[in-house]
């Protein structure tokens, strides 16, 4: 638990400084990129002149400011709202909110990363600049995206129960879920028998039925053999 605060600790602080230092050099390559440039040009009447081009930077690096600004604010918030309500106390509700917030979020700013560097390689052609500062854009931009990926995977893992964290918003669902069930609840109704009537046994078959009928007339019977054989005897006795 203590080396999941940690990494969490680590990896939200990493991505607010690299946001940081991703934030001014985009803003130097824009600034860099923007404005009046002399270029050469070649006429044929005239031979080779110099002219003055206002240039714009490419709308990728606007993208890039936002996207270093959005992932300031994402990693502050994600520092101070899990700090704040943990130490307020934070209900299972506000919980599974933070923890979906969380998620969605992150992902959010990873598909922000791969596919702000993703398309300055595009605009290069699938290699490097002669700029070292573009090159550096392109490096930090790499490693934000893997660092927003890592926080979108622990995330994931926090909520679904595999690590433990006491974070307000990395806590585990189903333990936030088992925590708000009633103290002592017994077992579901259906368990219980719900008539205390007691249990009647079936009707007997036919055949059960003959055997009690008849029973005592055969006990009869037997008494009645008995009898006629002890004054068969008696009568056997006398005339003899």
């Amino acid at each position: 638990m203590l080396a999941l605060d940690i990494a969490l600790y680590a990896l939200l602080g990493t991505s607010l400084v690299f946001s940081i230092i991703e934030l001014g050099l985009a803003a130097y390559v824009a600034s860099a990129w923007t404005g009046s440039h002399r270029v050469s040009y070649y006429d044929p009447w005239g031979g080779y002149g110099y002219e003055n081009v206002n240039i714009s930077a490419p709308p990728i690096v606007d993208f890039l400011l936002f996207t270093a600004v959005w992932s300031m604010l994402v990693t502050g918030a994600s520092l101070f709202l899990p700090w704040f309500f943990t130490r307020k106390g934070s209900s299972s509700k506000l919980n599974m909110i933070l923890g979906i917030v969380f998620t969605a979020v992150y992902f959010v700013t990873m598909v922000f990363w791969l596919a702000s560097f993703a398309d300055i390689a595009s605009y290069l052609g699938g290699g490097t600049s002669t700029s070292d500062y573009l090159n550096a854009v392109i490096a930090f931009a790499v490693l934000l995206w893997l660092l927003f990926m890592a926080l979108f995977i622990l995330t994931i893992l926090t909520l679904c129960g595999v690590l433990a964290s006491d974070w307000a918003g990395y806590q585990s669902l189903r333990k936030s879920r088992a925590a708000d069930a009633p103290a002592g609840a017994g077992p579901p109704a259906h368990d219980v028998p719900m008539s205390m009537t007691p249990v009647v046994a079936s009707d007997l078959s036919t055949r059960d039925t003959e055997a009690l009928h008849y029973q005592p007339q055969l006990h009869d019977a037997s008494s009645l053999s008995a009898g006629q054989s002890a004054e068969l005897n008696g009568e056997s006795t006398h005339h003899d």
